[in-house]
């Protein structure tokens, strides 16, 4: 994947706008390249941040709909603070973005219809010691002695299941060894603690809203339709599902931007994850643009 350098970028009439001032030549170029799959690849201290927030900015100054955009971060303070600086630019026109993590917009998103696959709108989230109650719950009703097999372990096993779209039925034939062959026991009674309580994890949320997508192509429809432009911060860093989730989303308008650390670029990627993150720029051609100071 060849890396393109900044000259061959036009330069857009609107880049006297204002705000984009504020930017050197190489951001002004990650931020006006909005139409198409890109991948922004930003080495330290380049202003990553200030390309996101820029490039949301511009697609609003353009008059895209709030609404039309998806911005997606890994944690809440980087939502928040995301949101706080492309206020200040654009005021109330900013204030319907569909802005948060994955797992927050994955929960709204199943809120809003999640009944299509029989979740119910007032479900809960359980947070990590909610989910070792269960877990602890689940071991003493199956005899797992927990001195033996640590409930965090058993957990964190589910998690990465999970992360890898992986069902309690498809890791039992996955499994291997005693420990794996035992989490996997617990992962069946540990998703039947968690319906019967009208609860979801976090990483349950993303799993559910993937297979929503794939069993429900109507309303995937509607979401490719309200999503035109999709931004993903600290891409480098998506499991499976996430990047499932992403890649289902922007099949239809092909318009998704992702930013990725230079040190952990397409050609840094551990072994264990290349494939996935490959797979999303493959699929849909992206060009892949460098910031660096």
């Amino acid at each position: 994947l060849p890396l393109l350098h900044l000259s061959n970028f036009a330069v857009f009439s609107s880049m006297t706008e204002n705000y984009l001032e504020h930017l050197n030549e190489a951001q002004r170029a990650a931020v006006v390249h909005t139409d198409g799959p890109v991948m922004i690849i930003a080495g330290a201290g380049s202003g990553k941040t200030r390309v996101l927030t820029y490039r949301i900015a511009h697609l609003l100054g353009k008059g895209v709909d709030a609404f039309n955009i998806l911005a997606l971060t890994f944690t809440n303070k980087a939502s928040k603070e995301m949101r706080e600086r492309i206020e200040k630019i654009m005021g109330n026109e900013a204030k319907n973005l569909w802005m948060g993590t994955f797992h927050a917009i994955s929960a709204r998103i199943l809120r809003r219809d999640g009944h299509h696959i029989g979740i119910p709108v007032d479900f809960v989230i359980y947070d990590t010691d909610d989910q070792l109650a269960v877990v602890r719950d689940v071991c003493e009703k199956l005899g797992v002695n927990t001195k033996n097999f640590n409930p965090k372990t058993i957990l964190n096993i589910i998690s990465s299941a999970k992360n890898e779209l992986i069902d309690p039925a498809g890791y039992r034939g996955f499994a291997r060894g005693l420990m794996q062959e035992t989490a996997a026991e617990v992962y069946g009674g540990y998703q039947k603690a968690l319906r019967d309580n009208n609860a979801l994890d976090f990483d349950y949320l993303l799993m559910e809203v993937v297979r929503f997508f794939t069993e429900h192509p109507e309303v995937l429809e509607k979401y490719q339709k309200q999503f035109q432009y999709i931004l993903i911060d600290e891409y480098q860093d998506t499991t499976k599902a996430q990047n499932q989730f992403s890649s289902i989303l922007a099949q239809s308008n092909r318009n998704i931007c992702v930013v990725c650390h230079a040190s952990k670029e397409v050609y840094g990627w551990g072994r264990a994850d290349v494939r996935n993150k490959l797979s999303l720029v493959q699929d849909l051609t992206m060009t892949i643009v460098g910031i660096f100071q």
